[in-house]
């Protein structure tokens, strides 16, 4: 009898008492199932390890709001977002970075007393030169930019960064927002579906309305920055350029709370409706059909409408 007859025959044989073993016991055919099962799930726990998740930054924009900016950095600390990648010893899926504008307050000792958080001082430079510090100073593969008056609802990065990852052409998301008082009592809720030609819609309104509930793909700001020559209105103008040329998504999850200031630039009616005439011109050259002729005709006469309203209420106010 010759080796190889032998090596045929024994395994023959070992495969028939293996076949008769799991015939006769139910709980041997059980515990072998059991064991493919966990060799599946943890093949696929591999995979996940070794694949590195995102890495999210949250850039927060600070100007002598040292008073407010433990409501920001800590909403950044509550986000239930943990992926798998804390397993692979990944201790911060998110990255948190202070961008100091100049401020004469407590920031700098404020965002000291945060062991995670890099703190980045600039001279005043205004908001879309601190932006701009902050995404080239970030590591992230998806970046969400905070003010520091106002903060984070904890899911926020949980959702932003499942829809990104689930449409890798997007080039943001964003989603709804409430409106609060500096004490924190709510003023209302913004909350909408979007669908269809967001860049038409964009020509009509600013539709987000926060920023900070938009969630830019790292990509899309390697492309783009915000203009440093605009004092208000850089986020709408740089959702404009970007929705020109790229989709982008919107939910209606509200993620974020905007604290209205009774000084902020926002509240200033006449300066906000010429800086937002501004950044809608701009996109004039670059219409290419009716349809955008006409969302551009729109847009202009609801910015007017709007912040003739708002003057409206303002003097009506006791």
């Amino acid at each position: 009898m010759d080796q190889q007859y032998y090596n045929v025959h024994l395994q023959r044989l070992g495969q028939g008492l293996y076949n008769r073993l799991v015939k006769r016991s139910p709980l041997a055919t059980a515990a072998i199932a059991y064991k493919v099962r966990l060799q599946r799930v943890g093949q696929r726990l591999y995979n996940k390890i070794k694949e590195r998740p995102p890495l999210v930054t949250v850039v927060i924009t600070c100007y002598n709001h040292g008073n407010f900016l433990p409501d920001a950095i800590d909403s950044v600390f509550q986000q239930t977002w943990n992926p798998v990648s804390q397993m692979a010893r990944m201790e911060n899926p998110i990255e948190i970075i202070v961008v100091d504008d100049g401020s004469t307050d407590n920031t700098r000792e404020v965002a000291g007393r945060y062991s995670k958080v890099r703190y980045i001082y600039q001279e005043n430079q205004g908001l879309s030169a601190a932006r701009n510090t902050g995404i080239l100073q970030s590591r992230g593969d998806f970046l969400i930019f905070l003010d520091a008056d106002d903060w984070l609802y904890p899911q926020c990065v949980d959702i932003g960064v499942g829809l990104l990852s689930d449409n890798p052409t997007a080039a943001f998301v964003s989603g709804g927002h409430d409106k609060v008082t500096i004490n924190k009592q709510l003023i209302s809720s913004e909350s909408r579906f979007v669908g269809g030609d967001h860049y038409l819609l964009f020509l009509e309104s600013n539709y987000i309305g926060m920023h900070a509930t938009v969630m830019y793909r790292r990509t899309i700001l390697d492309e783009y920055k915000f203009d440093t020559s605009l004092k208000a209105c850089e986020d709408y103008d740089m959702y404009l350029r970007i929705a020109r040329n790229h989709p982008v998504l919107h939910h209606p999850h509200i993620v974020a709370a905007y604290r209205i200031l009774p000084k902020s630039m926002s509240s200033n009616n006449t300066t906000m409706l010429a800086a937002v005439q501004r950044v809608l011109k701009r996109q004039q050259p670059m219409l290419k059909d009716e349809p955008e002729q006409q969302a551009y005709l729109r847009g202009q006469q609801i910015w007017i409408d709007y912040y003739q309203s708002q003057n409206t209420r303002s003097t009506q106010s006791p």
